[in-house]
């Protein structure tokens, strides 16, 4: 008997009234999320404008880091097959797409006259 006039309490709050109520806890993972959502996009944003100024910056005469963590200063660029060559310390030289350069070390020596 305890029981069933248990329920018919819940019952009673439940169903007379507006409606369900928003829980507070619910609220607040919602608002955890969005925050963590705008934080993620913005960051990532940030991510691909450095790399877009990294590979802008790579012209000839930089020295330059790849993706793979190679080392190497820029002594052609093809931005018709997206392609540069870098020559290593060795005296070697690699072709790379142009997306594999993830940061310009030194930019090119500008001469001034």
């Amino acid at each position: 008997m305890n029981a069933s006039l248990y329920h018919a309490q819940l019952l009673a709050t439940e169903g007379g009234g507006t409606g369900p109520a928003l829980d507070p806890f619910l609220l607040i993972m919602i608002a955890i999320l969005v925050i963590f959502m705008v934080l993620t996009f913005r960051r990532g944003k940030k991510m691909r404008d450095e790399q877009t100024k990294a590979r802008g910056g790579a012209v000839v005469g930089a020295q330059v880091v790849t993706a793979g963590g190679m080392v190497g200063t820029v002594v052609s660029r093809d931005e018709e097959a997206q392609r540069l060559t870098l020559e290593f310390s060795s005296g070697d030289r690699v072709d790379f797409l142009i997306g594999a350069i993830q940061q310009v070390v030194e930019p090119a020596a500008t001469t001034e006259d």
